[in-house]
């Protein structure tokens, strides 16, 4: 492991706190782990400052991102989460709420409106003598990501309170790790497009109970809502142990055998069983392509829930649940493979939700048996079950002709990831109206290819890792949103804040359909001025994405690892906005971002 600066000082809460409120603390998504504490666990936290118990050290990791100083949490995401949240008056301790005139960052922002002071309120002495807690923190300098991989697979492979997935996964990386926890985060509602967040986004994205009054209510998620896994089961990321046997059983063939010797073995340690190994699992998934398959995935998801909505919980209607204590979680799996097989490898489209649903119907009581309990789920038993599911499903499904792009299945909950997080500032991110300018007749804005290629090359000149999304057909404005109604007949849907308005009624006026547009476009930006293999992987990124009826379309530059230019020029994304640089400003930016 590279040698890298260590130093361990005592921080108070006011001093970390002060570093949070200028969104110097990044937490990576690739190796962190969910935000689910309870309250009771939270205040538990508080009592240790509040009685100065130690708590184990914050671990930092510093890194430089143009130019400023930025620390990335490897250690101590929940408990950092826990005193902001409660200093930020989200819950009380006791009963009582953090006084917020305690410390300068709280106070103003409570003269600024961004936080409310709640009743009860602590005394002020007693406010002090928590936000004067000294933690032990660790700053880990000069780290490469390899360098911070390690030590969090370390610090997370001695097994302290994490459940069997949580070790399997620690400091693990690669293309089914990464679909695994996409996937699973979409699935769950706490996706993000980006990798990195800052902790005051993060904790927007918390997974609780009831008794916190802010993120994800653990009892809405697709998987409580349905009876699959149980609340705590997501806490410990049994959710994820769930999508990684739905991840292959998508792609190896034949289906494997679901235990969790076999998954251990995916995802690269040595077990002594004969199981596919790490390199057949990333063939397999290289194969359908690893945005591709994570896109099927959660479809697959979406569609389960599009089938059952306003009719209740998956579980309860296709099993009697009282006879399956723990869930429905086999049940599940093998409706989920037959399902992704009809969709993405018969290429059929369902006739309705109502006729899926009809099939679903006490599915479990008529002649199909699952094998229960905690033992691995055999190979020669999914080859005997799975096609029998599959063949009483597939009276729901007809066969197209032809198969059109428009005809996808929903992608709201990728949308609704994608969208998470405040998008209009950010640099990696740009929303489009669509393809007109609207004027009365439409016409086609002319302008719009020339802009979206600016965007995406401003976005890999970000920074050498630069990874970002443009997204065509969502209203920047409500006024927007009204006149294509106007215009086209079809409203907007809302999605985390902002106007889903559909490109399908703009293309079709036209001249297009879906397919011919795809085309047009994607012709346009392989022959575009810019660098070939920038071009090339756009052009493949470019594609039709539908939710809730609503075609949209979406494309994701990547950097190339060097500065590129289109048409010569010089762009780069500076917050929301795309900026033409000179060379000399240019060659600043290279020499503080690659």
């Amino acid at each position: 492991m590279q040698s890298s600066e260590l130093s361990v000082q005592g921080q108070n809460l006011i001093q970390l706190y002060n570093q949070y409120c200028k969104n110097k603390l990044i937490v990576d998504r690739r190796y962190q782990r969910k935000l689910v504490w309870t309250r009771d666990e939270k205040e538990k936290l508080i009592d240790s400052a509040v009685n100065r118990l130690p708590i184990p050290l914050i671990l930092l990791a510093q890194r430089k991102k143009s130019g400023s100083e930025i620390f990335e949490l490897i250690d101590g995401l929940q408990r950092l989460e826990a005193f902001f949240s409660f200093m930020e008056n989200k819950y009380p301790y006791k009963g009582e709420y953090f006084d917020l005139a305690t410390t300068g960052d709280t106070l103003d922002k409570l003269h600024s409106g961004d936080l409310e002071q709640h009743q009860p309120v602590m005394s002020r002495e007693a406010s002090l003598e928590i936000v004067n807690y000294q933690i032990p923190v660790s700053v880990y300098r000069d780290a490469a990501t390899s360098s911070i991989d390690e030590v969090f697979r370390r610090i997370n492979s001695g097994g302290r309170r994490l459940s069997l997935h949580e070790i399997r996964q620690a400091g693990v990386t690669g293309p089914l790790v990464d679909v695994v926890r996409r996937a699973s985060a979409t699935i769950r509602g706490d996706g993000t497009f980006s990798e990195s967040l800052t902790l005051g986004e993060m904790e927007k994205l918390s997974i609780s109970r009831k008794d916190l009054e802010y993120g994800l209510d653990l009892d809405r998620i697709f998987w409580t809502r349905h009876d699959i896994i149980g609340a705590e089961d997501i806490r410990s990321s049994g959710d994820e142990e769930v999508v990684l046997d739905l991840i292959l059983d998508a792609v190896l063939d034949p289906w494997p055998t679901s235990g969790w010797q076999n998954r251990d073995v995916a995802y690269g340690l040595p077990r002594r069983i004969k199981s596919a190994s790490p390199a057949e699992v990333e063939a397999a998934i290289n194969a359908v392509g690893v945005e591709n398959l994570q896109q099927r995935i959660v479809a697959i998801v979406e569609l389960i829930d599009d089938v059952m909505r306003d009719h209740g919980s998956l579980g309860r209607h296709m099993v009697h649940l009282e006879t399956y204590e723990k869930g429905t979680q086999r049940q599940f799996q093998a409706v989920f493979a037959a399902l992704y097989e009809l969709v993405f490898i018969d290429e059929l489209q369902p006739l309705s939700t109502e006729a899926i649903r009809d099939v679903l119907d006490n599915f479990w009581g008529a002649g199909l048996s699952i094998p229960t309990g905690g033992s691995a789920w055999g190979k020669d038993g999914k080859a005997k079950l799975y096609p029998e599911v599959k063949r009483r499903l597939r009276r729901a499904f007809f066969k197209p002709e032809p198969r059109s792009a428009a005809k996808q299945l929903n992608s709201r909950l990728l949308i609704e990831s994608y969208l998470q997080g405040p998008v209009n500032e950010a640099p990696l991110a740009e929303l489009k109206q669509g393809f007109c300018v609207l004027s009365d007749p439409p016409i086609e804005n002319v302008g719009l290819f020339d802009e979206v290629m600016q965007t995406a090359v401003g976005m890999a000149n970000w920074g050498r890792d630069a990874s970002g999304f443009i997204l065509i057909g969502v209203a920047d404005k409500a006024s927007a949103a009204a006149r294509l109604e106007d215009l086209f007949g079809v409203p907007s849907v809302e999605v985390q804040g902002q106007k889903i308005v559909g490109t399908q009624e703009q293309i079709a006026h036209l001249g297009h359909d879906v397919d011919s547009w795809w085309l047009k476009w994607q012709s346009k930006i392989r022959s575009a001025p810019v660098d070939s293999d920038f071009s090339t992987a756009l052009a493949h990124s470019f594609s039709p994405i539908v939710c809730d009826g609503r075609v949209l379309w979406i494309m994701k530059p990547r950097s190339l690892g060097k500065p590129i230019t289109y048409d010569g020029r010089f762009f780069v994304r500076i917050g929301a906005s795309t900026h033409e640089m000179g060379a000399d400003e240019f060659l600043t930016h290279i020499a503080l971002n690659f």
